[in-house]
């Protein structure tokens, strides 16, 4: 863990508090009948501890008013300098904390959104495919509009997120540079364009889109002079299965 500016310079405050009251107490202790028992070095260093740290032992005691009115004022010093450096530290404390945690989190998040499957829209297609993912443990996303989809999706089981997909800077957040495949099945044609438009613009992930009629197949065709996007129309592949069986 690395110190703040800030709590170094407390800590810095604090041991000069301790210095001053270590020379302080060793002259008066040594100038003049100012405590009860001979003041050398070590008895002055004790004593500025046990000051500071408000124990008062009472073997060592100030008997004239210089020294009592000297501790008073390193008392007075020293627990201003010794609140501030603990508040500097616990702060810094609670800060790497906080950045290791937010830094794991992402580090999950990362780990789960690489090589993931994106599934976005509440088609029929997409929910098919999400049970499928859902059963095989699959790594996927599902992304819907609705937050009433989003409660019973996610009743039953579903990895699934409530957001504004036609909104660049809200998709961006689950990655979709990331996905191995990204399938857009919507039911809302226009929102469907424009989302295919920023993916087209933001990722090269393989992308799906599903269509369930002919004006949506026609609309979408158009972007793919600006990206390949592969177009699945599952009404049409069931209709032309059942006309090749009734040959």
């Amino acid at each position: 863990m690395f110190l703040s500016t800030r709590s170094i310079a407390s800590l810095l405050v604090l041991l000069s508090v301790v210095t001053i009251g270590v020379i302080g107490n060793y002259i008066l202790g040594t100038t003049g009948h100012n405590f009860n028992q001979p003041m050398n070095l070590i008895n002055a260093i004790y004593f500025t501890i046990v000051t500071l740290s408000t124990v008062g032992y009472g073997d060592i005691v100030p008997i004239t008013p210089i020294a009592k009115i000297f501790d008073i004022i390193l008392i007075i010093m020293g627990m201003g300098a010794f609140l501030t450096a603990l508040s500097s530290i616990s702060s810094d404390f609670a800060t790497n904390n906080i950045m290791s945690l937010t830094e794991k989190i992402q580090k999950v998040e990362e780990e789960f959104t690489k090589s993931h499957i994106l599934l976005i829209g509440s088609g029929p297609v997409n929910y098919n495919l999400a049970l499928l993912l859902k059963e095989k443990k699959e790594k996927y996303i599902l992304l819907v509009s609705d937050k009433v989809e989003e409660e019973k999706f996610k009743q039953e089981g579903f990895k699934v997120y409530a957001i504004n997909v036609i909104s660049e800077d809200e998709l961006m957040k689950f990655h979709p540079e990331r996905a191995k495949l990204i399938i857009v099945d919507m039911k809302n044609v226009s929102d469907m364009v424009y989302v295919l438009l920023i993916l087209s613009e933001t990722t090269k992930s393989k992308i799906i889109a599903v269509v369930h009629d002919k004006d949506a197949e026609k609309r979408i065709m158009t972007l793919k002079k600006i990206r390949e996007i592969e177009i699945i129309n599952p009404s049409e592949m069931i209709a032309t299965q059942l006309f090749s069986n009734l040959k």
